[in-house]
């Protein structure tokens, strides 16, 4: 009976070691702010997209956690209406960013990422 005490013991200190280890991670692990969105002007889809789309993308548009962009942005997406969808509303682990960008900020970077990123 002695083992099984100690064997009871010792899962229950892992346990708490454990907790603890998570809740001091949750509380020094706070995500970070997004990047200001830039005014608009005449680059405001080139900022957008650097700060919001090049961390997963690509600083080129040729993928990375994100899918590439760079060259078949068009072609999947004929009608630009439909790329502003998926930016708008999210698509599986891409985020929705109507909440942070106006609809005229994602026709901008939809823009951008048509023309500039070929």
């Amino acid at each position: 009976m002695g083992t099984l005490v100690r064997v009871v013991r010792a899962v229950q200190l892992v346990a708490a070691v454990a907790t603890a280890a998570f809740v001091i991670l949750l509380f020094t692990n706070e995500p970070q702010k997004p990047a200001a969105v830039p005014k608009a002007g005449p680059d405001t889809g080139q900022a957008i997209f650097v700060t919001r789309c090049a961390s997963c993308h690509g600083a080129d548009g040729g993928g990375g956690f994100g899918p590439t962009l760079a060259g078949v942005v068009v072609s999947r997406y004929p009608n630009p209406a439909d790329q502003e969808a998926v930016v708008a509303n999210g698509r599986g682990s891409m985020p929705s960013f109507a909440g942070s960008l106006t609809p005229a900020q994602i026709t901008a970077v939809v823009a951008y990422t048509r023309t500039n990123l070929g």
